[in-house]
């Protein structure tokens, strides 16, 4: 692409549009790939092509697509003078600690691909956009002095004479200026713009503006001048040049025990989103005013799911994403009828929801909370990142190409991120690295630091099913009860017992085997919902494969024995009992003094409080009160479980590459409309031809596949170009395919004032 130094009689681009006329169709399409936004629209010609690429928005992705060597290269080019040659950067940069010529000119190669430089390797031009944003001092240089300051001029033609001087000064003014050398060249000082003799010099501010190696540019300014840094550096541009830090392995762990574990991880995080569902199915948390869930809600629900806030935020953002929460005006936070679908499906096809909805959605769960007045609530679109997805997706790519078993770390990625994107690295994204890698920990998609085979199939898009559900293990259909009021399941439950079991008994603890205990507390609460002791008794004997021990039973029937003694009415509320001791014991206790029992007769008393807060109180001081109908019967009551309605999942929006085949027609239309404006006669607008001849020309082109150049006047009169491929003519109307725009168009064959064979179309039609 570069012009030889031999060849004298090619003329160098004059522009960036210049520079990509005479670019190769290939050149084009690599172009158009490193630099996507480029393609929409599609320009008309290579000129609009030049301008769309030279704008600030275009420019900055480009540059944020750079690594540090590519950034490195751009940032000497704007230290230096436009335009600069290939050996004016290897110049600047070869003493820099890290530099590589070879690294170099890849670099240069790169960024000419990419029309953030352009011209050839005598004369580098990088574009004004990229030059501005290197700022006032690109490379800690500021500008020349040598035209306005003689002594500065001798510093610039005697290499050595700037070095000289400094060290006949006092120490304080080599500190100042080592100071200034790297960083910003410069700095302030009052009444900067006097004269100052080096005899009268008094301070090192003054000595150095004395012997210019300092200059003024202001009231209270100074600066560096250029050629003063540059002898001082010794020609240098740069003092580091970081080089590639490689592939970012840490080591390397047995790939079985990375799948085991990831797992095991995946059985976890199912769980942790059913059991928040289940508890917020019959007591949800209220919506905020403005949206979202109140900070006690979320602590509530980390303390019933027992994990960190960020993973709560997690299990929460997750299960909304994925369609499984939703809102409903009056009840709350709720799972909708969605999550009773997931239910019902297996345990592999229940995580594949929740890990790809992790990988698209664009929420980030670890911003959920902060201090003061930084606070973010969940589930509010506060909770959106722009840079998140996309970052998820880069850092399982990184993950893609590593081998199985290989281990990294945060710290190793966030170091990989830097050098291939500098211009993104902040500590917004080092604290993002490692809330995405612990997320997709929890998520079993990576366990020990390495990726899991399952966990490579939603990186790639493919499904995991298959590869997951081979590595769960069956469902148990067994527990071990034990004497001290435990139960051991030494696997997952299937559905069914594994609920009746979270509401017979607390768990414990999870993993491999989960821990059940039973207390008094859990028998009372699956009696409460309608459970017998038989019922109970029956169930565990049928699920257990060891015989019940005795402390079990009895205390399922001693709780069931005082379950229902007390009774509570509907006579304003009314309590009975067939023992008065008990009744005068609820009467005395001070802990329902705000129910104001009131006695009617021995054994029966009453209050004017409502019977759901009569039973929760009685219920809360370790009594154990069962409901009573008029009739007297007595009335179990199972909590309600609440659904909202199913809303649609928010559709994944993933950035990817353009097709080979976009870009193909892209660099077809480009050359399409550069013909057109190569072609078009000045004083008229397209060819002039009668409609007999547009017809007779139009069939010829059709016939044999031709591009055709047409004059089309619109409605309004107004007479546009196009560059057409015919395919169908019927009716008084042409169907063609508009090379410029990439569209398959109908136009009326009496508004096409002319029509010709469009020149430099080879014998297939093509360009």
């Amino acid at each position: 692409m570069g012009t030889s130094k031999n060849t004298e009689t090619v003329s160098r681009p004059r522009s960036l549009a210049d520079d990509l006329r005479a670019r190769t169709d290939s050149q084009l399409e690599v172009l158009f790939s490193t630099r996507p936004d480029l393609l929409h629209p599609v320009p008309t010609d290579l000129g609009q092509l030049a301008v769309r690429a030279t704008t600030s928005p275009s420019v900055g992705a480009a540059l944020d697509a750079l690594n540090h060597i590519e950034l490195s290269v751009c940032e000497a080019l704007a230290g230096l003078p436009d335009p600069s040659s290939v050996e004016d950067v290897h110049a600047g940069l070869k003493g820099a600690n890290g530099y590589e010529s070879g690294a170099i000119d890849a670099a240069i190669d790169r960024l000419l691909a990419s029309a953030v430089v352009w011209g050839d390797h005598d004369e580098l031009h990088l574009v004004r956009v990229a030059r501005e944003s290197f700022g006032a001092y690109p490379c800690g240089l500021a500008a020349s002095f040598a035209d306005s300051r003689r002594q500065v001029r001798e510093y610039a033609t005697k290499k050595t004479l700037a070095a000289k001087t400094l060290a006949t000064g006092p120490q304080d003014v080599r500190e100042i200026m080592d100071q200034l050398l790297w960083g910003t060249p410069a700095g302030s000082m009052r009444q900067a713009n006097r004269s100052v003799r080096i005899e009268d010099a008094k301070s090192p501010l003054e000595w150095l503006l004395a012997h210019e190696l300092l200059v003024p540019t202001g009231e209270s300014t100074v600066v560096v001048p250029r050629e003063v840094s540059l002898a001082l550096r010794n020609g240098l541009l740069l003092k580091e040049i970081k080089t590639d830090v490689g592939e970012p392995i840490l080591g390397s762990v047995d790939f079985a025990r990375v799948n085991d574990t990831g797992a095991h991880a995946a059985l976890d995080f199912v769980r942790l989103v059913e059991t928040l569902l289940e508890a917020w199915s019959i007591e949800p948390p209220s919506q905020l005013r403005g949206g979202g869930l109140a900070i006690r809600d979320l602590s509530a629900a980390k303390d019933l799911l027992r994990v960190s806030d960020h993973l709560t935020a997690m299990v929460i953002e997750i299960a909304f994403a994925s369609g499984l929460l939703g809102s409903d005006s009056s009840e709350g936070w709720l799972p909708t009828t969605g999550y009773d679908r997931w239910l019902s499906i297996d345990d592999a096809t229940r995580w594949t929801l929740l890990a790809e909805t992790w990988r698209d959605m664009a929420r980030a769960p670890h911003v959920v909370g902060g201090d003061g007045g930084d606070r973010i609530n969940a589930l509010t679109s506060s909770v959106e990142r722009g840079f998140i997805n996309p970052l998820r997706i880069s850092l399982l790519d990184i993950f893609r190409g590593l081998g199985d078993g290989t281990t990294t770390s945060a710290e190793i990625l966030t170091d990989h991120l830097d050098w291939h994107r500098p211009r993104r690295s902040s500590m917004v994204r080092a604290v993002a690295v490692s809330a995405v890698l612990a997320e997709a920990a929890a998520l079993g998609i990576t366990a020990l630091g390495a990726l899991t085979s399952f966990g490579r199939a939603v990186a790639q898009g493919d499904n995991p099913i298959k590869v997951l559900g081979s590595l769960l293990p069956d469902p148990v259909d067994h527990i071990i009860v034990q004497a001290d009021l435990t139960a051991l399941a030494p696997g997952r439950l299937p559905a069914n017992q594994r609920r009746t079991m979270g509401v017979l008994a607390d768990v414990e603890s999870t993993g491999v085997a989960t821990t059940y205990r039973f207390t008094e507390t859990s028998i009372r609460r699956a009696l409460d919902q309608g459970q017998s002791a038989h019922d109970i008794i029956d169930f565990l004997a049928a699920l257990s494969r060891t015989p019940l021990p005795q402390p079990l039973t009895y205390m399922v029937e001693d709780v069931a024995r005082k379950h229902g003694v007390l009774r509570v009415g509907v006579a304003s509320i009314y309590l009975r009992c067939d023992d008065e001791q008990l009744i005068a014991t609820v009467q005395a206790d001070r802990r329902l003094a705000s129910l104001k029992f009131r006695q009617l007769a021995p054994g029966i008393v009453v209050s004017s409080s409502p019977a759901d807060i009569v039973l929760d109180k009685l219920r809360s001081c370790g009594y154990a009160p069962v409901a009573e109908s008029a009739e007297g019967t007595v009335l179990i009551h199972r909590p309600d479980t609440k659904r909202t309605s199913a809303k649609a999942p928010a559709s994944p929006v993933t950035v990817t590459g353009p097709s080979s085949r976009l870009v193909s027609a892209a660099v077809k239309a480009l050359r399409a409309g550069e013909r057109a404006d190569a072609n078009k006669p000045a004083p008229t607008n397209g060819p002039r031809t009668t409609t007999s001849q547009t017809l007779t020309l139009l069939n010829d082109a059709l016939s044999h596949g031709k591009e055709v150049w047409i004059g089309y006047a619109d409605k309004g009169g107004m007479t546009s170009e196009r560059i057409v491929e015919p395919l169908t003519i019927s009716g008084g109307f042409l169907t063609a395919f508009d090379v410029r725009t990439n569209e398959v168009r109908t136009f009326t064959i009496a508004r096409i004032t002319g029509a010709d064979f469009a020149e430099n179309v080879n014998d297939e039609g093509s360009a």
